[in-house]
């Protein structure tokens, strides 16, 4: 229903650039779509936003900046996106934020204490990544940071009874200078979804560069809404979401 109402609604309608049964890729700032959907609608947030580092891959010949990745336009709109996503979370949702790891500037820390306003911490994720590139300290990890509206009645479905906070094996994408540069591996954006979700869950991902969490609510049979600002990411994010899709149908 929810999804219907998004596809037939007049405001964003011409904002849609692919959708299928499953779910609708919009180009747009997140915010233009975000004020669209009903309180309480989505069910985990799974999202790799902006840092505010003004990243420049130095891995690749992609040497693009990202949008609103600046301190200040990221300091500016936190406040904004997070507001929204304490709106639109449902009563037992999940918003699993990926936050930057070590570096000069304190994203987590920032993030956390900006995100505590509107929503309650969960956790605090390790993802153990690789032996980065850099000088002194190597970057090896990132964090993610998981918030609910009640810290102690939230989706979780896991049962393995061995869910650690350190997430280790899963190896950060290298991309190619056609690719995001900051992309997430799609096994990483599984292993939130099994946790986090269930099979027609509706999952939001404001900030969906190439698409990794797209490309994994088809595989895990969610439900999902992307929201991408430039539209070169949003056709690779539509050509991943149509391989995946294609192989699905197959068999």
């Amino acid at each position: 229903m929810i999804l219907d109402d998004l596809r037939n609604n007049p405001a964003i309608k011409d904002k849609i650039y692919y959708q299928n049964e499953n779910g609708i890729l919009f180009n747009a700032d997140c915010m233009e779509i975000l004020k669209h959907i009903p309180d309480k609608a989505i069910d985990l947030i799974l999202t790799d936003p902006p840092y505010g580092i003004n990243y420049l891959s130095h891995r690749t010949d992609n040497h693009d900046k990202i949008k609103n990745d600046g301190l200040e336009d990221w300091l500016g709109n936190l406040p904004k996106w997070l507001k929204e996503f304490s709106r639109i979370i449902s009563d037992l949702g999940c918003c699993c934020c990926c936050c930057c790891g070590g570096g000069k500037t304190p994203v987590t820390a920032i993030f956390t204490l900006e995100a505590i306003k509107y929503l309650k911490l969960i956790q605090t994720l390790v993802w153990r990544k690789f032996i980065g590139l850099g000088w002194r300290y190597r970057p090896a990890y990132e964090n993610i940071v998981i918030l609910a509206r009640d810290e102690n009645n939230y989706n979780f479905f896991d049962e393995t009874k061995s869910c650690s906070n350190v997430i280790e094996n899963i190896n950060q994408d290298i991309p190619n200078a056609e690719e995001h540069p900051t992309q997430k591996p799609v096994a990483l954006m599984e292993k939130l979804l099994i946790i986090h979700s269930q099979k027609d869950y509706l999952v939001l991902e404001p900030f969906a560069g190439g698409g990794a969490t797209l490309v994994a609510c088809e595989r895990l049979g969610r439900k999902w809404i992307g929201i991408e600002l430039e539209p070169k990411y949003c056709e690779i994010a539509k050509q991943r979401i149509l391989a995946e899709y294609n192989q699905i149908k197959m068999f």
